[in-house]
């Protein structure tokens, strides 16, 4: 589940290849994928199949990068975008471009929290490189840029100390801080990136709208008012804390 316990039951993700699910602290693995993928790179659990990006943290013409992954989840989320716990098929978290970011860059503070985060509402651009993460032959052409709103956690693999798409322990912005620190088991995710995006794909948006199949990305924060998604767009559950 991508979200804790605000995920619903039926959320899935795109096509997971070479997956693992060894916990950190396996010197031998982590080496032997340094010396595969070069010095360069954050120590991660697998090697990205087709990426263009490069370092540690992974960046592309000055820009971080991350992976991406589609899923479904009818629930207010983590950031309490509803006022039921289960929204209406036509809600705006589901038909616009909304995502799950992982957790420790959603709150660098608090990342158990697992409701109102602080990064809840915030806007990334994300843009594609022209790499693929896990699917080699579905790489999209570089450039497609998207703003997402940020409507939901990912915390796959943070809570058990085990390499997934969101078991990074250091956010972003730490890792860009401290790329040396970044370098080390579980730092970032089972990939080697700084930060995952989960994107709704409740109505296709993501497959099918914009033919994005987990693309490795470009990211940065950007103003919500770039994006998409209806301008009174709120999330209720958590106004609270604005």
């Amino acid at each position: 589940a991508s979200s804790g316990g605000a995920v619903a039951e039926n959320s899935r993700r795109g096509p997971w290849k070479n997956s693992s699910s060894a916990p950190w602290g396996d010197e031998d693995v982590a080496a032997r994928l340094q010396l595969a993928a070069g010095a360069d790179r954050c120590s991660s659990q697998e090697i990205p199949l087709g990426s263009k990006c490069t370092g540690c943290p992974p960046m592309l013409d000055g820009k971080l990068c991350a992976t991406t992954t589609w899923y479904e989840d009818r629930t207010k989320g983590s950031c309490g975008c509803g006022d039921a716990p289960m929204v209406e098929d036509d809600y705006w978290t589901l038909n616009s471009f909304t995502a799950a970011l992982n957790t420790v860059s959603m709150d660098p503070q608090d990342p158990a929290l697992t409701y109102c985060l602080s990064g809840c509402g915030s806007c990334y651009e994300l843009c594609t490189t022209g790499g693929s993460i896990n699917s080699q032959d579905l790489a999209m052409p570089p450039g497609q840029c998207t703003v997402f709103k940020i409507t939901n956690r990912c915390a796959d693999g943070w809570q058990e100390g085990v390499a997934d798409w969101c078991s990074q322990h250091m956010s972003w912005q730490e890792c860009q801080a401290d790329p040396e620190k970044c370098r080390q088991p579980g730092g970032t995710n089972i990939f080697g990136y700084s930060a995952h995006f989960d994107l709704q794909d409740a109505h296709r948006q993501i497959q099918h709208t914009l033919g994005w199949i987990n693309p490795e990305v470009t990211f940065e924060p950007v103003s919500c008012d770039r994006w998409t998604g209806p301008p009174q767009a709120e999330c209720p559950g958590c106004s609270w804390k604005r």
